[in-house]
């Protein structure tokens, strides 16, 4: 009887620490987490300072990192003009 006790409290523990750590991350943590792309593909990508290059990268590190994705793949023609 004790040991079926023991096991419960430390299930519910477990389960109260897992939904803990959970909780503790923000939302758009989460939902970013969930929709980042697991591999790194190749972008074009334009950088804050208005310079179009190729990144091998995820979608969430290219934000991240201040980088506005273009299109996937190459980039074709002039870079675009600051405004």
């Amino acid at each position: 009887m004790q040991m079926k006790l023991l096991r419960m409290t430390a299930l519910n523990a477990a389960m109260l620490a897992g939904i803990a750590a959970i909780v503790s991350v923000p939302a758009t943590e989460r939902a970013e987490a969930a929709w980042c792309p697991e591999l790194m593909q190749q972008y074009c990508v334009l950088s804050r300072d208005g310079v179009e290059y190729v990144a091998w990268t995820k979608t969430c590190f290219a934000r991240e990192e201040g980088l506005r994705i273009l299109h996937k793949g190459l980039c074709h023609g002039p870079p675009p003009v600051k405004h």
